[in-house]
């Protein structure tokens, strides 16, 4: 909404009708400046959707938006019970920065040693606020390269916010205003259905119903 206003304001100025409800001075001002910090917070927010998104990015773009914003930490605490096993995500975030791993994190990931480094590829530079973020990280917090090697696969693991996020946001396509009355159980079932629309397809979904009906 502010940012359509910031888009329509030179317009709507020109229009006596609404002309004396359209801000001016301090006000106007004050919407500007929320519009740049909401541009912030939803360029976190779609980065979290991404499928590239490692732990460690996840970490390096809350840490800073806290910093920036500490008042995020009273909307957020809460989020750690959705995590499944928190200390396994620190594992591996502390490997993709390269950060030394006490004897008990090697245990845990003994599973994902390999024998060399894996090769990285290089990405396209992008100019948003997140990706800003996470290409400044490996100049402030990654350290020397340690002697144990993990697969390729430590690095891709998908971190708990992602998936939620996602989550959230097929929610919203589903429950629009016309199916506010939706049932629990109804609702539930798409939002599933959306989520993880990847792994079935029409066909599957009209075997099953067959199946279930005979």
């Amino acid at each position: 909404m502010v940012e359509r206003y910031i888009r329509i304001r030179p317009d709507i100025k020109k229009r006596e009708a609404v002309e004396e409800l359209v801000p001016t001075g301090r006000t106007h001002r004050k919407l500007v400046a929320l519009f740049e910090h909401l541009k912030k917070f939803e360029s976190i927010n779609k980065r979290l959707q991404r499928d590239d998104s490692s732990m460690d990015d996840v970490r390096v773009m809350s840490d800073t938006l806290i910093a920036e914003y500490p008042r995020v930490v009273e909307h957020i605490k809460d989020a750690e019970k959705i995590v499944h096993t928190p200390s396994f995500e620190c594992v591996i975030v502390k490997v993709i920065m390269g950060a030394a791993l006490s004897p008990t994190a090697t245990e845990t990931l003994k599973r994902f040693v390999v024998a060399g480094p894996a090769e990285k590829k290089r990405k396209e530079r992008e100019d948003d606020y997140a990706s800003l973020l996470l290409q400044g990280k490996t100049k402030k917090g990654r350290q020397p390269a340690p002697t144990r090697h993990y697969a390729p696969l430590v690095n891709i693991i998908p971190p708990t916010p992602n998936k939620v996020e996602r989550l959230f946001t097929q929610c919203r396509l589903v429950l629009t205003p016309q199916w506010s009355s939706m049932s629990p159980a109804n609702f539930e079932q798409l939002a599933f259905l959306r989520a993880n629309r990847e792994m079935w397809d029409v066909t599957m979904v009209v075997s099953v119903r067959e199946r279930k009906v005979c």
